[in-house]
């Protein structure tokens, strides 16, 4: 309940707290009305539904600590019930601050990722390589970046058993310490690379996945952020390049965060 709690968004947050804090005070209203809201001094009992709002606006006073001094529990089960009312109150504060707290300190990392992965030329060569770009949404400074690229892939043994494997890719640059534009990972498919020699059937029959991690740490929360995502072959562009996402503008550099997911490809040969 806790991770739900601080993982989810703010709408749905607010959602539980407001529903929490009227099922609670329905449910204390109720045991007022069965109790008596004779017992209530400054209520004088009427039908159902008044002697109910009565008792849960009386309750709402006792379980925020209010107390206007209005209405006054009267009798041992009644001021029982109102302490108990009082108790619960007292502790589901410092459990919404304790959550508050939770939400706004958690350091969450908003870095994107390009929508597309592409099996491209390297700097102009003829040499293939396997890239994919992120940047960061937010104006903090993440610094000591690293990524770590794992291809996954179902493979057929010969005696027909299938086993899904996993496999490190090695980075070009697997760690940066600024990231004050965009990076661009990019895995080399050399003779050493896995994926040597293969084509878009290949990911598609092997059910090929590369999976990313990155983790770095945020400055303006003094913690460490952990990000993930994942290509599938349907996200894999073969000859084509990223176009570029900044340019300059009055002696600046302007980052063009929409431009991350751009690419063209390239004419064959």
């Amino acid at each position: 309940a806790y991770q739900s709690l601080v993982e989810m968004s703010w709408s749905s947050f607010f959602f539980y707290v407001v529903v929490y804090y009227v099922s609670v005070n329905l449910l204390f209203g109720f045991g007022f009305v069965l109790i008596g809201v004779d017992k209530l001094s400054g209520v004088t009992p009427s039908y159902f539904w008044d002697d109910l709002s009565a008792a849960f606006f009386f309750s709402i006073q006792t379980f925020t600590t209010v107390g206007y001094g209005a209405v006054n529990p009267q009798g041992i089960v009644a001021h029982m019930l109102a302490s108990a009312d009082a108790l619960v109150g007292l502790i589901s504060t410092a459990l919404a601050t304790g959550l508050f707290f939770a939400r706004f300190s958690k350091a969450k990392a908003q870095l994107i990722f390009s929508n597309d992965a592409l099996i491209s030329p390297y700097r102009g060569t003829e040499q293939m390589s396997f890239q994919f770009r992120i940047a960061n949404l937010r104006e903090s400074r993440v610094i000591n970046l690293r990524a770590s690229v794992i291809l996954s892939w179902v493979e057929t043994t010969s005696t027909g058993f299938s086993t899904r494997r996993f496999y490190n890719l090695p980075l070009e640059r697997d760690e940066v310490n600024l990231l004050p534009l965009n990076w661009t990972v990019v895995h080399l498919i050399d003779k050493e690379s896995p994926i040597k020699g293969w084509e878009p059937r290949d990911f598609t029959q092997n059910q090929a996945e590369v999976i990313i991690f990155i983790e770095g740490y945020d400055e303006s929360f003094g913690q460490k952020i952990h990000v993930s995502s994942s290509y599938t072959c349907r996200e894999i562009r073969w000859n084509a390049q990223f176009l570029p996402m900044y340019y300059p503008r009055n002696g600046k550099t302007v980052l063009d965060l929409d431009a991350i997911h751009e690419f063209e490809f390239l004419e064959e040969n």
